[in-house]
């Protein structure tokens, strides 16, 4: 089973980075900016990995991975504008 050490840590913190700049890629001008992303990346991943872990649930990191993207797709598509009041302000 896996073990919240620093190795685990790292690759949470690692995929959580590259998951939140693969969204910004995706949305490209629409949604948060990239340091947004990151961090709310980063966090899905650790809290739901760092959750998967103490449940040991097999595969936590991919559970990790998972929330990591649920929490980017809530946080981004709640934070999209109508391209019109975008342009108003």
């Amino acid at each position: 089973m896996e073990n919240l050490d620093g190795t685990t840590l790292f690759w949470l913190i690692t995929v959580g980075m590259v998951i939140g700049s693969a969204a910004k890629v995706v949305m490209w001008n629409k949604g948060l900016t990239i340091t947004t992303n990151i961090l709310a990346g980063v966090l899905g991943t650790v809290i739901v990995g760092g959750i998967g872990i103490e449940l040991e649930v097999p595969g936590s990191l991919m559970f990790g991975v998972l929330g990591g993207l649920a929490i980017l797709f809530i946080a981004n598509v709640f934070f999209l504008q109508d391209e019109h009041e975008a342009t108003e302000h």
